[in-house]
């Protein structure tokens, strides 16, 4: 039998929820996030908002109210689901800042850390206070282009180029030479020295194995810097997920001791300074001592001593020549 049907009668229209507001999806996010033992959830969820939509963290202040279309709330979904399965969150929005720089993130090279971005400050402020060799300090073209203080820097181990491009973009440098043994690590180097539009003044050299095989015998700089792999052997189990599973171990493991290429850098790096010059490495915050035994030990220093991070722990070592 066929159903009665009554005429004149229309079908009830399907209701569509509103689409969540991006306050709303943030407050949602943070929680997931946290629940899942992301620190900083919150600015996390943001920052993961701000990245699917395409807006900076101020645009998305000024429109928290605004809705979350159900394309991008599928995006987000992918997003978290990887970011809860320990996947940086550099990785995941492309890119990190670094000082002046913007830097393409991925896990080719070692994600620079604020530490490195004070290592940089650290040669920053030495250059400006010592000037070169005659007193002369930091002036300005009248075009605005600054005079680099120093000739030439060369940067071991210089993975994404976050140092080299920073000195020469900061003024510091004329010329900069970034050496790394891995391959995909300049490959990102290469990629982030064509986005700051330094291709004619970082030069990106591969070595086998020693960062003085990539340097001649007679080359020299003005300034040596370094971020070993300084993490040991026992060290590297208790690194959090995100940076022991995606992170290079080439640029974090250091050895036994986490020493072998501060140990492989003191070998030349004296004789490949100019006079006046200086080395400026990255450390762990209790390799210290054992740091400046190594430096003493291998080279003539007329200043040798330890820098403290933002933290008020023993993160650098200056050695002037």
């Amino acid at each position: 039998m066929s159903p009665v049907v009554e005429h004149g009668t229309q079908p009830e229209p399907v209701r569509r929820l509103p689409a969540p507001t991006r306050r709303e999806v943030i407050d949602g996010l943070a929680e997931e996030l946290g629940a899942g033992g992301i620190a900083g959830a919150r600015h996390e969820a943001e920052r993961i908002l701000c990245h699917v939509l395409g807006i900076s963290r101020s645009e998305l202040l000024l429109s928290v109210a605004g809705p979350v279309e159900p394309a991008d709330a599928g995006k987000l979904a992918q997003i978290v689901r990887r970011r809860l399965a320990g996947v940086p969150l550099q990785h995941l929005e492309g890119t990190v800042a670094f000082r002046d720089l913007v830097l393409v993130s991925d896990g080719r090279a070692l994600i620079p850390r604020p530490e490195t971005e004070q290592l940089v400050q650290l040669v920053v402020d030495w250059a400006n206070h010592d000037g070169d060799a005659t007193g002369v300090r930091r002036v300005r073209r009248p075009s605005g282009q600054r005079i680099p203080l120093r000739d030439s820097a060369l940067d071991i181990g210089t993975g994404s180029g976050a140092i080299s491009l920073s000195l020469v973009l900061e003024g510091i440098v004329r010329f900069a030479v970034g050496v790394d043994v891995s391959e995909l690590a300049l490959e990102q180097a290469t990629e982030n020295r064509a986005r700051a539009d330094l291709d004619d003044t970082v030069e990106l050299r591969r070595v086998e194995a020693s960062p003085w095989d990539g340097v001649g015998a007679s080359e020299t700089f003005d300034i040596i810097v370094c971020n070993p792999p300084y993490v040991t052997e026992a060290e590297m189990e208790e690194l959090p997920r995100e940076v022991r599973e995606h992170d290079p171990h080439v640029a974090l493991l250091g050895g036994a001791d986490g020493l072998d290429m501060v140990r492989e850098i003191a070998r030349k790096a004296a004789e490949h300074l100019n006079p006046g010059g200086g080395l400026f490495l990255e450390i762990g915050e209790l390799q210290g001592p054992d740091v400046l035994d190594i430096l003493a030990d291998k080279g003539q220093w007329k200043v040798l001593r330890l820098a403290q991070d933002l933290s008020g722990r023993d993160r650098f070592v200056v050695a002037l020549t």
